[in-house]
């Protein structure tokens, strides 16, 4: 009896060896550090003209897979600094062109076309547009106290909303307003972050962190301000297994309400929608997206990417309708590959 239970655990040792072998063969030798390389396109920003898109750029030159190419985010990524800037590009991929040698953060146009608002050391401030060129003569900055993000225009051109992040006095946190003509910021909510006005109204919709009983939390909440009545009102609860939902915009009709979700579930993070009223949540890629922008006729460009390669079409600027469908690649990475 001894000896045939010695056998059986010689057996079950062999097989347990043979399993780890088989496993060590199927995945990459890798270092244990973790790099996750820079995308070379960022933040597209569709023109209200809906003729062409803006975007940051930085362009990659050589991809150094010096542990092999199943080790990506060990790899070293070379880029071409001298022509890091903001880009425009026409709706069709043609007249790729770079029209400011730096970024801008956060970048949103103004409904008219006329300004675009970007941020730079934690505020607010915007820039006029005449079509073709920016006047960077007459760069206006909105903001001053506090730390300013998210600016988003309302649908006259004349009021600023974003998120001030300090929620310690003598600032308060939560959304703000900047009134363009007046050049006076209002405080109009307590906490939120990643304000879009409704197109069709004076209201804004904005995210807070879904807060339970216990203290845990679970998703987010999502919730309208209206500045006619000044009152906020709670929209939806968007919950697990989305674990951070940004990045909130309203499509050109206001039917659809656009955003980045990012799930633990392994997904990764996507691009998703739900209606106006917060209803009929949808994934709508993927592949990977980490942000966006809406056409004027209700089309989406959005950053493919996933935080793990950089190649042909990761990390590059594609189009798509509304419903996920028709996807096509916009921008392209070029760049050389070594060991």
């Amino acid at each position: 009896m001894k000896y045939l239970l010695f056998i059986y655990l010689l057996i079950l040792l062999a097989i347990l060896s043979g399993c780890k072998d088989t496993k060590n063969d199927a995945e990459p030798d890798c270092p244990m550090f973790d790099l996750v390389p820079q995308s070379p396109y960022d933040d597209p920003v569709w023109h209200p003209s809906g003729d062409f898109i803006g975007f940051n750029h930085k362009p990659i030159k050589e991809i150094k897979y010096t542990y092999g190419f199943d080790c990506p985010r060990q790899a070293r990524y070379i880029y071409e600094d001298d022509s890091i800037g903001f880009w425009l590009i026409n709706k069709d991929g043609s007249n790729k062109r770079r029209v400011l040698p730096y970024k801008l953060q956060m970048p949103a146009w103004s409904p008219d076309g006329q300004w675009i608002a970007f941020g730079a050391g934690a505020q607010i401030f915007k820039m006029p547009f005449d079509g073709s060129q920016f006047d960077t003569t007459a760069i206006e900055q909105l903001t001053f106290d506090g730390r300013n993000f998210f600016p988003a225009w309302s649908k006259n051109s004349n009021m600023l909303a974003y998120n001030q992040s300090i929620c310690d006095e003598p600032f308060f946190c939560g959304i703000w307003i900047h009134d363009v003509p007046i050049k006076t910021n209002i405080s109009v909510t307590k906490f939120g972050n990643y304000p879009t006005w409704n197109p069709n109204t004076d209201s804004i919709l904005y995210r807070t962190k879904s807060v339970l009983n216990d203290g845990s939390t679970d998703g987010d909440s999502v919730w309208l301000y209206s500045k006619t009545h000044d009152k906020t009102y709670f929209l939806k609860h968007i919950s697990s297994p989305n674990v951070v939902n940004r990045y909130f915009k309203y499509s050109p009709s206001g039917k659809k309400i656009a955003f980045i979700s990012q799930y633990d579930n392994g997904e990764g993070v996507q691009l998703c929608t739900i209606n106006d009223d917060g209803n009929n949540f949808k994934k709508i890629t993927g592949t990977g997206a980490l942000n966006f922008s809406w056409s004027p006729e209700g089309k989406l460009v959005y950053l493919n990417y996933d935080y793990n390669r950089i190649d042909e079409g990761k990390g590059a600027l594609w189009v798509m309708d509304a419903d996920g469908t028709n996807q096509r690649q916009l921008t392209f990475n070029y760049f050389i590959i070594s060991n």
